[in-house]
């Protein structure tokens, strides 16, 4: 068994269900307040619209992409909203504090990005920024300091994005590995069970038509003629079983039984794969057999299932006084 259509793990489904919607537009509400709050923090009020705009477009290009890894298109327009308000906005501020919200807004975008396992993105997308907030420190009387200050304060939170979404993987193909090795092994012995079944099956098939004849050469009794014809028959039934498992049926081998005390040759052959041969058609070719082993009364009788792929399911030739070949078709 291979580990293939498995679900999606717990984290993962709720990265992407409605839960994490929902905590995605509480915090572009939460933006937006702030940013509608500061905006006589700004020199102009239309680059802080216009970047609201384009954040809650990356907002619901992250809502409606539900995709256990975010698509390449997706991120990279989170990616480039992100650094594109920073060059928008930076310059507009008079003052720090809360009209930052932006780049506190593009870090938890990146957060966002390595919980949806586009980690190394997420990294280029912060560095991207933080180049911006380090030229806005070095152009403005911000200064420097203040910007890299800035900076550190963010970092934090894409590195604990990217220590959480590695653990999470870890623990998903984890999880996984599990899962696959707990399905085999209950593949195992559910074989185990079966094949044990079959053979108590066989066994005691065998018992019933064995037996008798070895307690009969055991106790010393002579070999009459009738014994003989036991000792054939046995050994012809032996061969069914081996040769042909799926139609050495109770009433089959009655059927070659009765036939065989006639003198008429039976042969039974099985080159069907059961998995591919539903009851119904098992059933059919199992009465077609029997019907033309107590037609016979002479000669020879072949019932053989077919390989699968073939137009039918099994032929029997009845080689005596009347010929006959029989074609069993499939089930419509």
């Amino acid at each position: 068994m291979t580990a293939t259509a498995l679900p999606a793990p717990f984290g993962i489904r709720q990265l992407t269900g409605t839960g994490a919607r929902v905590l995605i537009w509480l915090y572009f509400s939460t933006m937006l307040a702030l940013a509608l709050w500061t905006l006589g923090d700004v020199r102009s009020p239309w680059p802080t619209l216009a970047g609201l705009v384009l954040f809650g477009g990356a907002c619901l290009a992250l809502s409606l992409d539900s995709a256990p890894r975010l698509s390449l298109g997706v991120t990279t327009l989170v990616w480039g909203v992100s650094v594109a308000n920073a060059l928008l906005i930076s310059w507009q501020l008079v003052a720090g504090g809360h009209s930052q919200w932006y780049f506190g807004a593009g870090t938890v975008m990146m957060f966002y990005l390595c919980l949806r396992q586009r980690i190394v993105l997420a990294w280029i997308g912060f560095a991207a920024m933080s180049l911006v907030i380090l030229m806005w420190g070095l152009t403005t009387p911000i200064g420097l300091a203040e910007a890299a200050v800035l900076i550190g304060r963010q970092a934090p939170i894409v590195l604990v994005g990217t220590l959480f979404a590695t653990g999470m993987r870890r623990t998903t193909m984890e999880i996984d590995r599990l899962r696959v090795e707990t399905s085999l092994r209950a593949s195992a012995a559910a074989t185990a069970e079966a094949t044990a079944r079959e053979r108590a099956v066989r066994l005691a098939a065998l018992d019933e038509v064995v037996t008798p004849l070895l307690e009969t050469l055991v106790n010393g009794s002579p070999i009459q003629p009738r014994s003989r014809i036991d000792f054939a028959m046995a050994a012809a039934e032996l061969r069914d079983g081996l040769r042909a498992r799926s139609l050495s049926t109770p009433k089959v081998l009655q059927a070659a039984r009765d036939a065989r005390r006639l003198g008429i040759e039976v042969t039974l052959l099985d080159d069907s794969d059961p998995a591919t041969l539903s009851p119904i058609d098992l059933e059919r070719a199992e009465n077609a057999t029997i019907a033309a082993l107590r037609a016979a009364r002479d000669g020879h009788v072949t019932a053989r299932l077919l390989p699968p792929g073939r137009d039918h399911i099994a032929t029997i030739v009845a080689d005596g006084t009347a010929h006959r070949s029989i074609e069993v078709t499939r089930e419509d």
